[in-house]
């Protein structure tokens, strides 16, 4: 730790453009160079990449156009300084204007777009270093960039957003939420094994709020635990959750919610930066008198669709509201039945009516993300987003280049980081996908993926020899 300070220390001295003796006399070059040495000495401790690289001969696709089809240029090149996009330039301009001490990657035509982005992830309900750490490996060689966790133990969470930014584990950035519900949410089994050694909902990242509780507080406290929003769970009043929704606005905190969080509305929840699980808005039509969260004793939703007047109400104020969809279209889609045996009736919304729904919203001009909350399965060796955005299109009418969009540029604003990623531009992160294939006509060639690159640093598809993801013990 003293070397640490004292490299900190030396680098801050240094690091202004000249450094002067006693006299004012401007010291010679190799003071700058030392600084510079130092800096970059810094920048390896955090993990951060720092050399200069090319990507050249690509066909691009930047992410930054709206509408179903996306804008593409070939014979273009990247410039990657470090960890972020120094410039993207045609391939006629790349010998004039790039130096001699690049690292150039002839990528022979592929496709370059954003990195992926699951928009609903949970690492550490159950807290597995092992399973998360396999988890993470499997995102990051399969395209994906970042993740939003969507609560968990927030100690966990925090070393493994460590480990993750200082490049000491494969994985996507790590940005996860603090979580607040009613006091009455916290006798869930699922707080107690987030919050082992210490009292669910007494604890920062799971908090039990009243109307006794100070907002301002609650919000502070949710950033302290280094979380990125906060997720409004269940068993809250309107009035409370239109109070978190307003404070964290005043704080410039992103609130993350459930579109319904009973007893409160979805119309309580309007506001909010999104709102998760596009069918709740059927659940809250067919059984308004709903006060408790909890799956049980689901209404038949037979008969319901997009046109219902309940439904296009919901949506005309959720588009004026500017709140973002969470659809997660994956957790409606009912698992394969045993081998040999026939599908059993599935009591929850199905997932024919959560796509409808979601394409309503799309139609609406209502943003939608791509998030899965849920698992693929353990001998998969690609990501559950995948699916989810297999399901966009297949149910709910997304263009393929549209999906990929609710994956980046849509996933980076409901993170509050559009200025740092989610498309392809100069001064961005450099987070990108390299594909041999184009995803943006057919979503299933994500599976040509071939390269991710996250920050600068390379994860070479090849690479990646996937093991089954090992499970949390159950006891």
């Amino acid at each position: 730790m003293k070397k640490i300070t004292k490299m900190l220390l030396a680098a801050t001295l240094c690091s202004t453009p000249w450094a002067h003796s006693a006299d004012g006399v401007t010291q010679p070059a190799d003071v700058q160079a030392k600084a510079a040495a130092q800096q970059q000495k810094l920048a390896r401790l955090a993990g951060r990449a720092t050399a200069k690289t090319a990507y050249t001969n690509l066909t691009l696709i930047d992410g930054t156009t709206t509408g179903p089809r996306p804008a593409v240029r070939t014979n273009m090149a990247i410039i990657v300084n470090g960890d972020r996009i120094g410039a993207i330039l045609s391939m006629s301009q790349f010998s004039k204007e790039i130096a001699d001490d690049v690292e150039v990657f002839d990528m022979h035509g592929m496709f370059a777009l954003p990195g992926l982005i699951d928009s609903h992830v949970h690492y550490a309900t159950q807290p597995s270093r092992v399973t998360a750490e396999a988890e993470l490996r499997r995102n990051i060689y399969g395209g994906l960039t970042g993740v939003r966790d969507m609560a968990g133990d927030a100690r966990a969470l925090a070393d493994l957003s460590r480990s993750s930014l200082l490049n000491e584990i494969p994985s996507p950035d790590i940005f996860y939420s603090a979580l607040v519900a009613g006091p009455s949410f916290f006798a869930d089994p699922r707080t107690v094994l987030a919050s082992l050694g210490m009292q669910p909902g007494q604890v920062p990242w799971l908090y039990a709020v009243t109307g006794r509780s100070s907002l301002p507080l609650v919000i502070a406290q949710a950033r302290g635990t280094g979380a990125t929003g906060l997720k409004i769970y269940a068993n809250l009043s309107g009035r409370l959750v239109r109070g978190l929704v307003r404070e964290g606005k005043k704080q410039s905190f992103p609130v993350w919610t459930h579109q319904q969080v009973y007893p409160a509305t979805p119309y309580d929840s309007l506001g909010a930066t999104t709102v998760s699980h596009v069918c709740m808005i059927g659940r809250y039509v067919r059984d308004a008198g709903k006060d408790q969260y909890g799956h049980a004793n689901e209404p038949t939703y037979a008969g319901l669709t997009a046109d219902d007047p309940g439904i296009r109400k919901y949506i005309a104020a959720l588009a004026r509201s500017g709140t973002i969809m969470d659809a997660t279209l994956s957790v409606y889609i009912p698992p394969p039945p045993a081998e040999g045996k026939p599908a059993a009736p599935d009591p929850h919304c199905p997932v024919q009516l959560a796509g409808d729904i979601t394409r309503a919203m799309h139609r609406a001009d209502i943003p939608v993300v791509a998030g899965t909350d849920t698992d693929t399965v353990p001998d998969d060796p690609y990501p559950a987003l995948y699916g989810e955005l297999d399901a966009l299109v297949r149910y709910a009418g997304f263009t393929p280049y549209e999906a990929i969009v609710a994956a980046t540029r849509n996933a980076a604003r409901a993170l509050g980081k559009e200025s740092d990623f989610g498309t392809l531009e100069a001064g961005k992160f450099a987070n990108m996908i390299l594909l041999k294939e184009d995803p943006t006509q057919d979503i299933a060639k994500l599976h040509t993926l071939a390269v991710t690159v996250k920050r600068g640093h390379r994860f070479v598809q090849a690479d990646y020899h996937h093991q089954p993801i090992p499970l949390p013990a159950e006891d």
